[in-house]
């Protein structure tokens, strides 16, 4: 199982993915769904209990990785009480004030349920306080620690001590494992396509929980290196098709136009943070353009920090809304409220665009984006949000297949 604020859904496809490479049939449940034996068979979120039923109970199914996310956590507990291993990657500033929790302090003891439950291994960041607070709290020669950072106190302490630990090598092109005297390399960051080159760090943290989880499972570090190799998080077009693979969330790169295009789900501001620190590592020639929208049933303090975790990362914003996800809240008011938080960070109102729906903003990002561009849409899946791209930006792509012959 995995649990945490952000980075959950690409773990448990990370994990899924190394466990086919080892010969298993996997059943996994995420917030996109759930996956058996490579098939898709819902695109609902699949996050708790329900989706767990189904990733465990399907045919021939000899793994299963189970997404656990608070809402299922808080309405219906665990769908199992044992796991073999589990991780929690993060507790984040993310739904407090919603359903009695009201601290991440409260938050974490709640995502602990997930870990409790784990008989082999324990996976916790050192890099996140309250996670490395609880790395005392399990047997050491249980529990396993990931530090995108080297030198990090609680990773040193921990390996001190005798566990084991994955993290960046010194030189920072790689990922290591640690046991006492023992280093072993895992992968390159340049074999590793889900970090985009480097650009995407979190996927680098999301790939050493993948690789403590399913060493854990008994899975060889070559194994585990095959899969994370062959881990992909860039799409590529084929006359104007696109391949998604299982509703993939984040940091989506569409290959093909004569603009940088970046799908994300991104639409919470510590998932808002991440991305906005991954965008100040990429070089584009031209504008910054970006699509933003977010959920209803937030507090209001919501809209702003998610405002300002994005403010610096456009120069040109659409913020936009959906009809499913308004959640009680007025028609328009997300929006309004995304352009008052972005302003209220110093954006001026002429370059915030407000649109009624996903189509209207998919239309109005296409009219801005030139060649050279960064273009980012943030907030839908990509089995949704293709085919509106895919006929708002035709002209883009016969442009760009225009010019090169």
């Amino acid at each position: 199982m995995v649990t945490g604020t952000v980075g959950k859904t690409t773990t448990t496809r990370m994990l899924a993915h190394i466990l086919t490479k080892a010969d298993f049939n996997v059943g996994a449940a995420t917030t996109n769904g759930v996956v058996l034996g490579g098939e898709l068979i819902s695109e609902s979120d699949s996050s708790w209990y329900g989706g767990h039923a189904s990733a465990l109970n399907g045919p021939g199914i000899t793994a299963a990785v189970l997404e656990t996310a608070r809402g299922g956590l808080l309405k219906h507990g665990l769908y199992v009480d044992r796991c073999d291993v589990a991780a929690l990657l993060n507790v984040e500033r993310d739904h407090i004030g919603l359903a009695g929790i009201d601290t991440v302090e409260q938050m974490a003891d709640l995502k602990r349920k997930v870990i409790n439950a784990a008989r082999k291994t324990v996976v916790l960041n050192a890099d996140d306080l309250l996670c490395s607070n609880m790395i005392d709290d399990y047997p050491i020669a249980h529990t396993t620690v990931f530090s995108l950072n080297p030198r990090s106190r609680p990773l040193r302490r921990h390996l001190e001590a005798g566990g084991t630990a994955y993290c960046l090598g010194e030189s920072q092109t790689h990922i290591e494992r640690r046991q006492g005297n023992e280093v072993r390399t895992v992968i390159s960051i340049a074999n590793l396509p889900s970090a985009w080159k480097g650009v995407v760090r979190h996927n680098i943290a999301n790939a050493m929980a993948a690789a403590a989880l399913a060493e854990g499972l008994g899975v060889p570090l070559e194994t585990i290196e095959s899969g994370l190799s062959s881990f992909h998080s860039t799409i590529e077009q084929s006359a104007g098709q696109f391949t998604i693979q299982h509703s993939a969330g984040r940091f989506n790169v569409i290959e093909g136009y004569p603009f940088l295009l970046i799908i994300d789900s991104a639409v919470k501001p510590p998932a808002a943070k991440v991305l906005a620190e991954c965008l100040t590592r990429v070089h584009v020639e031209g504008r910054r353009l970006g699509m933003v929208t977010a959920v209803g049933d937030r507090p209001d303090w919501y809209y702003p920090e998610l405002a300002a975790a994005l403010a610096r990362s456009f120069d040109h914003f659409v913020c936009y809304e959906t009809k499913k996800f308004r959640r009680g809240r007025s028609r328009g008011e997300i929006a309004d409220l995304l352009k008052s938080g972005l302003v209220e960070n110093g954006i001026k109102a002429d370059a915030i665009e407000v649109a009624s729906d996903f189509e209207s903003a998919v239309k109005a990002l296409s009219a801005k984006a030139k060649a050279g561009d960064l273009v980012v849409v943030l907030g839908m899946r990509l089995s949704q949000a293709v085919p509106l791209m895919r006929e708002a930006f035709a002209e883009h792509l016969a442009a760009s297949d225009a010019a090169s012959g």
